[in-house]
């Protein structure tokens, strides 16, 4: 298989910041923060991204790069627990438009459009993708390797779709039944809603509880 690399500016202006603050359970008073947060990484991040395509589906990698992972351990290093949150908030944001501008991507060189991500975890499955790589002469490197059990770039994505004939088909469309068991959207929409009266906690102590949990515990250090 050919993969053809692409390179992809997400502007800040495509993510809407009220909806990003509910969609992680941010506060209000957080949005110039946030606002500019993701002016300063839209600034400086670039999206690689390498298609593979097939006769019948395509396999796609993206990566945020090894700049992106080292801005995120500087700031975790300095315990600014918010900002850590919202970095890695907007690393599913930048990857979510990725999947978008690669789906407008496949339409403009196949003219079809690209279904249901399949998110690869098999470990066996993605040693053979970035590993047995066949990139075109004029395509770079892949930069995205796996090492010690995960993908580095810690902010890359590997998944394979079907070609569909409209768009309205392409895309995820239902959350429950993906495959992609760790993606934030749909934790946020399989989540039980509590009710208000239940809640008798300390707002503060959990606010980010969910994002912070995934950034301490969830990144294993090379």
């Amino acid at each position: 298989m050919n993969y053809k690399k692409y390179v992809y500016k997400i502007e800040q202006n495509v993510i809407t910041i009220e909806q990003f603050i509910r969609r992680y359970h941010f506060e209000d008073k957080d949005k110039e923060l946030l606002l500019a947060t993701g002016r300063f990484l839209s600034e400086i991040n670039e999206v690689e991204a390498w298609i593979g395509y097939e006769e019948k589906q395509v396999t796609c990698i993206a990566t945020l790069g090894e700049r992106y992972d080292r801005l995120l351990d500087v700031v975790m290093q300095s315990q600014h627990l918010l900002m850590a949150y919202s970095l890695e908030c907007f690393a599913m944001e930048f990857l979510s438009k990725t999947y978008e501008r690669m789906n407008e991507t496949v339409f403009e060189e196949t003219g079809k459009w690209i279904g249901e991500y399949h998110f690869i975890g098999d470990e066996e499955t993605i040693k053979e993708i970035v590993c047995g790589k066949n990139l075109e002469e004029d395509s770079s490197d892949l930069s995205v390797n796996w090492e010690k059990g995960m993908l580095r770039p810690l902010k890359s994505v590997i998944f394979t779709a079907e070609y569909q004939n409209k768009r309205e088909e392409s895309g995820c469309h239902d959350c429950e039944k993906c495959d992609n068991l760790t993606c934030t959207f749909r934790q946020i929409i399989t989540k039980n809603v509590r009710k208000p009266r239940e809640v008798n906690v300390d707002a503060k102590s959990v606010a980010y509880s969910y994002g912070i949990s995934r950034i301490f515990s969830g990144r294993k250090q090379g």
